[in-house]
């Protein structure tokens, strides 16, 4: 103990970095030096995950042991109940009180980072505290319920406190949570609360099964994530609207269905938009490629028209090229917009069907990024395909295209992508740069075959470089 005591602070303090809480609070208890070194806690953690992490119960009576004046800076509590039924049964169940008192105690000595994953029955109602703490500045809820069968459900916040004040709280993660209040929106009251909210994440979201004001307002807010991870069983008979107010937004990543209507979308800042987006058919998911003459109950318009001063744009599956092929008069001119990238699929055209349309709206777009197959094939079609490229039927839209940099990650060296390839060099005058990703297949001599065919292309701009990558995985 001696040789131990006789350390630098910093050394010590990164040791103990290292026990349980239950140590950790025992190794205080001995020493007088080490409680005034110890009056601050970077980390305690617990994940069930992990080998030789010792059981939940300690860990909590290891945090509760803790002096009064000791603070923690992040907690993390990762309990996957999913067993419970056999807990129960082996006495290892959890009661969610003993839970709340270990997150109570936390939330008390100036925590900044909290994330809570844990597996709980229904029923289980988070502490009110959680939504009162004047330090955090980080927090994430991750909250399945067990239903029959130890399938996992949504926990369902249905009060939020009249006095809820989080001032701190600049970044929100949301996993597998419900809002439903009757009286009126917990979810809005939760962003209300937050007065210098940057970022919200909400992840495996059902809004058609919230009970809310179909509103994600806040005027701080700068980072917007939001991800649908289950489309099986999808009933959008109540999925009505969505209205996105946040003047402050830079970036938002949204994969999702489209409701019925976008009343009002206020993105006057964004910056940056990652978009995978799925029209609906009769208020259900099509599960396929839309026909004009499908009942379409998705209106996108006002959130299209709603990106129009973005400047990096993604564009991730075929559902969002079919999104902006039905509802291609409602593009805006993307004036700000310098880097563009598309994802088109072998299965349709769509993406080459809209490009044409998206790049007569983009004065000012200098990178060009095609993730995806250059060319809609299909050998059992003999005629040419509705959804064919406009631009490799003479449509002279790359004419005036100011495109730098071209970035291919999926060359095949194919007669039909070589063909492409060919026309976008031959009509791009201002390119620069152009990135090829092949995959790394064959023999040197195709590999030379297909390297001596790009760089044999005649190109528009004299000072276009092309740069040939093989590997073993697109890039």
């Amino acid at each position: 103990m001696d040789r131990i005591s006789n350390l630098p602070n910093e050394i010590i303090c990164h040791i103990v970095s290292f026990l349980s809480a239950k140590d950790a609070a025992f190794a205080l208890v001995l020493s007088k030096r080490w409680q005034n070194l110890f009056t601050i806690v970077q980390k305690l953690e617990f994940d069930d995950s992990i080998e030789n992490q010792g059981s939940l119960m300690d860990f909590v009576d290891g945090v509760l042991a803790l002096p009064i004046t000791t603070r923690i800076r992040k907690f993390s509590l990762i309990y996957h109940n999913r067993f419970v039924r056999l807990r129960k049964r082996t006495g290892l169940v959890i009661d969610p009180h003993v839970v709340n008192r270990c997150l109570c105690n936390v939330l008390k000595r100036g925590v900044l980072d909290l994330k809570l994953v844990i597996d709980v029955e229904e029923g289980y109602l988070l502490p009110s505290e959680v939504f009162t703490c004047n330090t955090i500045v980080k927090l994430k809820l991750t909250c399945n319920t067990i239903v029959e069968r130890h399938a996992l459900g949504y926990l369902v916040i249905d009060v939020i406190p009249e006095d809820a004040f989080l001032p701190g709280l600049e970044s929100l993660y949301l996993k597998s949570l419900r809002f439903s209040d009757l009286r009126g929106c917990a979810f809005q009251t939760l962003l209300s609360a937050c007065p210098v909210l940057k970022t919200l994440t909400i992840h495996d979201v059902e809004w058609e099964h919230w009970k809310w004001s179909r509103t994600v307002s806040s005027p701080t807010l700068e980072r917007l994530i939001i991800y649908r991870t289950d489309y099986d069983g999808f009933d959008g008979s109540d999925f009505k609207s969505i209205t996105f107010d946040t003047p402050s937004l830079t970036y938002l990543e949204y994969e999702d269905f489209v409701p019925d209507e976008y009343p009002v979308v206020n993105f006057d800042s964004l910056v940056e938009a990652k978009l995978d987006l799925t029209l609906t058919v009769n208020h259900e998911w099509p599960a396929g490629y839309l026909d004009k003459d499908d009942p379409i109950t998705s209106n996108p318009t006002n959130l299209i028209k709603g990106l129009r001063n973005v400047e990096i744009l993604h564009l991730s599956s075929t559902d969002t090229a079919q999104m902006l092929c039905f509802f291609r008069e409602a593009i805006p001119e993307f004036i700000n917009l310098h880097h563009l990238t598309i994802a088109p699929t072998d299965y349709e055209g769509f993406y080459w069907r809209f490009l044409p349309v998206l790049l007569k709206k983009t004065p000012n777009l200098k990178t060009l990024v095609i993730e995806g197959p250059l060319h809609y094939d299909d050998d059992e079609e003999e005629e040419e395909p509705e959804y064919y490229c406009e631009c490799s039927s003479g449509c002279n839209c790359l004419l005036s295209c100011p495109v730098e940099v071209l970035e291919i990650s999926k060359y095949s060296g194919t007669t039909k992508d070589l063909e492409r390839v060919k026309y976008f060099l031959g009509k791009l005058s201002c390119l620069e740069h152009v990135k090829l990703g092949v995959l790394a297949r064959g023999s040197d001599k195709k590999k030379l075959r297909i390297t001596t065919d790009l760089l044999m292309l005649p190109r528009a701009s004299v000072n276009c470089k092309i740069q040939i990558k093989f590997s073993k995985n697109y890039y």
